[in-house]
């Protein structure tokens, strides 16, 4: 049985809609929480299938207020892209994995919208990525893209919304399996950070089962281009 390790850089940002999708194809995944573990580093060398690094919001990589220990989970991506494990970002977490990969991030002001996602390689994601699909962008600064990434969607605007580097990692500058409960938790327990973008979060609401619709595709070729299915 395969097991993913998911980086959990704040309390409030899980897997959400994900979850089900590694649950109902028999994937393990465990959560390491440096918030909560002084002993996270060494959890994350335990033997693993893969790494998804979550988001952060309102903490940034370049801004302040920056995550915390950014340098030692930034080496412990590399370490797996050392060893050619998947490595998957979500958010804030793209920005670690653009780290690792030798590149950097931009100082951008704390975001919060949804946008549309458009696919610009006709066989991304095994040919499994939506044409379209809603992005939901909860996160302060914005990655760089490495020079030896793919995009393999962008929004309207021309931003890059997914990567692909070393063939089995991925960059999503969303969360694709967000729910609004993550926003709302951010917001009660950082409030001084707080969005309150009523707008916003019933833009989410709104969008929420495009997201699941959505996410079939994108699980089913994530899947597959990880290994993770035996």
């Amino acid at each position: 049985m395969r097991t993913v390790t998911v980086l959990q850089n704040t309390d409030w940002e899980h897997l959400g809609l994900v979850e089900d999708h590694l649950e109902g194809r028999n994937i393990r995944f465990r959560y390491v929480r440096p918030n909560h573990d002084s002993n996270w580093q060494h959890s994350l060398e335990l033997p693993k299938d893969g790494l998804i690094v979550l988001g952060s919001a309102p903490y940034g990589t370049v801004s302040k207020p920056q995550l915390p220990h950014l340098m030692q989970r930034i080496a412990a991506i590399e370490s797996c892209l050392k060893d050619q494990i998947p490595v998957i970002g979500f958010g804030t977490g793209t920005q670690l994995l653009a780290f690792a990969a030798g590149a950097s991030a931009k100082d951008e002001d704390l975001a919060f919208t949804v946008e549309t996602a458009y696919k610009t390689q006709d066989n991304a994601l095994n040919d499994f990525l939506p044409n379209e699909y809603p992005l939901v962008i909860y996160m302060r600064d914005f990655p760089s893209i490495p020079s030896e990434a793919e995009v393999l969607s962008e929004t309207s605007s021309g931003r890059t919304a997914l990567f692909q580097i070393f063939g089995n990692c991925f960059g999503f500058i969303g969360h694709p399996g967000i729910k609004t409960a993550m926003i709302e938790d951010s917001f009660v327990q950082i409030p001084e950070y707080a969005m309150q973008d009523a707008t916003a979060l019933s833009e989410v609401r709104a969008c929420q089962k495009n997201l699941e619709d959505s996410l079939v595709s994108i699980m089913t070729g994530l899947i597959q281009m990880t290994g993770w299915m035996q």
